[in-house]
């Protein structure tokens, strides 16, 4: 019998032009902030690196330095620290690359026992997030038993449930299939990579564990600590410029791989709906190895979190604001930088204003996929400190504009909610607008949550811009640090219990309801039905 051909369906309604001026029109507001938050902060620290920097503004009777400030920076230890970031990604490329696809193969194929188990438990280490206060705890202990902190082991413990829940989420995607023809390996394949770049792009930027383990001390660092050391300690603002430059560059490499890879396979979430539930396996061998794997990562998380998690109800040494300062402006930035970020990628891959081609317009967000608050930290700095906005409560407003990683996110959704919806239109079939913006609510939702969190948890931005009137849980805490207090340090302040056990329970919901749903594909979409001719 002769198999039905790709040429047998019906060719799809064309494409109304309405859809291509909107989906470009959508994208406008998350280019303009790409180009003031970004671009701009960008160029300004190239050309800082070249320049007697003041912090403010160039000094216009100062010359050219020439390459001066890159050696300098070379000098102080940059290569030393690249390596040392570098060096970070040890153990978390274990995880994403062995021990989160093997943990998430044996809890797919023990069927929906298996992942909502695994997924439930999981939750843990993702809601807790809040590194500064795990930092914090492993300093404290090794000062109380007059050790000296070792960054590395600290930020591997710290890390390790995280990393590997985060790894188990996006592989189990990558194991959904509907089609039991076809390999999900390619999928998983493509999400080990961009998880390798995302591992080396988070130890070159991270500096919560460098700053709080080195705090007094000359332990070594990340680049983000030496550009924060060279730039706020020492006042050396060009050497701190070319540290950033340096790091920024690996960082835009990282992010344009990236995008290159997501836009050439064809990468993409799709959100099942009623799809056959796959036959759990008949041997025990995947009950075995996900039951030994899981307690691996669940003793793992609790070394890390235990520390602080045991001392969450300590109470403050003083009655203060530090929750709205810590929580208020993160809050407004996630609202701008989601809400662009959303508009921006159903622009771009919910109408598809270019067809086939719409996913090249994320390249130029591409390039910044990967790039924090570090690099870009001494820009931010400079304009808050010109327009006075630094030590009030409008400059604890984190500086990102576009929450970028976001727009990626929402961006593979609508890519493959929109194919679906492009294959059901060519076989004729009913195909609403709302099958296409309705799957993608509950992944708004949690870009908007997990942003705000993330941000809130950076200990970098209100270190530069917060004095004691203003002042976030982050400094508080580096207050009780520095009276050797260390029995009562508040880490409630920076995740307060209620708000963790909110996290706890909306995070278990979204793991259970929606993200159970929700696969990550390559290649051609996929047919929950035979295809009409």
């Amino acid at each position: 019998m002769t198999g039905i051909q790709p040429t047998m369906l019906r060719p799809a309604t064309p494409r109304p032009a309405w859809q291509t001026v909107v989906g470009l029109v959508l994208v406008l507001p998350a280019f303009v902030l790409l180009l003031t938050s970004y671009v701009e902060p960008t160029l300004w620290t190239f050309r800082s690196s070249f320049n007697r920097f003041t912090g403010l503004r160039f000094n216009p009777g100062d010359e050219s330095v020439g390459f001066d400030n890159y050696t300098k920076a070379f000098d102080v230890g940059l290569g030393s620290s690249l390596l040392f970031g570098l060096s970070l990604a040890a153990v978390p490329l274990v995880l994403v690359l062995f021990l989160a696809p093997a943990l998430a193969w044996a809890a797919a194929r023990a069927g929906r026992a298996g992942r909502w188990v695994t997924r439930a438990l999981l939750i843990i280490p993702l809601a807790a997030f809040a590194p500064m206060a795990v930092a914090l705890a492993h300093r404290a202990r090794d000062l109380t038993d007059d050790g000296r902190p070792e960054v590395r082991l600290i930020y591997w413990l710290g890390t390790f449930g995280l990393v590997s829940a985060a790894g188990v989420v996006v592989y189990l995607a990558a194991f959904r299939r509907r089609d039991p023809t076809r390999s999900p390996w390619p999928a998983v394949g493509v999400a080990a990579l961009l998880a390798v770049l995302a591992v080396l792009a988070a130890g070159l930027q991270e500096f919560t564990y460098s700053h709080i383990e080195g705090f007094g001390t000359s332990s070594p660092g990340t680049p983000a600590r030496l550009m924060f050391d060279t730039s706020f300690r020492i006042l050396n603002f060009g050497v701190g410029a070319a540290v950033s430059v340096t790091a920024l560059l690996p960082l835009m490499l990282f992010g344009l791989a990236a995008t290159v890879i997501i836009v050439l396979t064809g990468l993409r979430l799709e959100v099942d709906g009623s799809s056959p539930e796959p036959v759990p396996a008949k041997s025990p061998t995947p009950w075995v190895v996900g039951g030994i794997l899981l307690v691996v990562v669940l003793v793992g998380t609790g070394f890390g979190l235990w520390p602080w998690l045991s001392d969450i109800t300590n109470p403050s040494p003083v009655d203060d604001s530090t929750w709205g300062n810590t929580w208020l402006p993160p809050l407004v930035s996630t609202l701008v930088g989601v809400t662009v970020a959303a508009l921006a990628a159903f622009g771009i891959s919910g109408l598809r204003p270019l067809g086939r081609h719409s996913e090249w317009l994320l390249l130029p967000f591409g390039l910044f996929l990967f790039v924090g608050i570090a690099p870009l930290a001494l820009r931010a700095y400079a304009a808050g400190a010109t327009a006075g906005r630094l030590n009030s409560f409008i400059g604890l407003i984190p500086p990102s504009r576009v929450a970028i990683p976001a727009l990626f996110i929402l961006a593979l959704v609508f890519r493959g909610q929109a194919l679906r919806r492009e294959t059901l239109r060519q076989e004729n079939r009913p195909a609403p607008w709302s099958s296409l913006v309705l799957p993608a609510l509950p992944m708004l939702g949690l870009a908007y949550l997990v942003t705000w969190v993330a941000q809130a948890q950076d200990l970098l931005w209100p270190l530069i811009s917060a004095t004691s009137r203003h002042k976030t849980a982050h400094l508080l805490l580096l207050e009780v640090l520095q009276t050797f207090d260390l029995d009562r340090l508040p880490y409630g302040r920076l995740l307060p219990l209620p708000m963790l056990l909110l996290f706890l329970l909306l995070g278990i919901a979204a793991q259970l309801l929606y993200l159970d749903r929700v696969a990550l594909r390559v290649g051609r979409p996929e047919r929950d039905h035979p295809p009409r001719t």
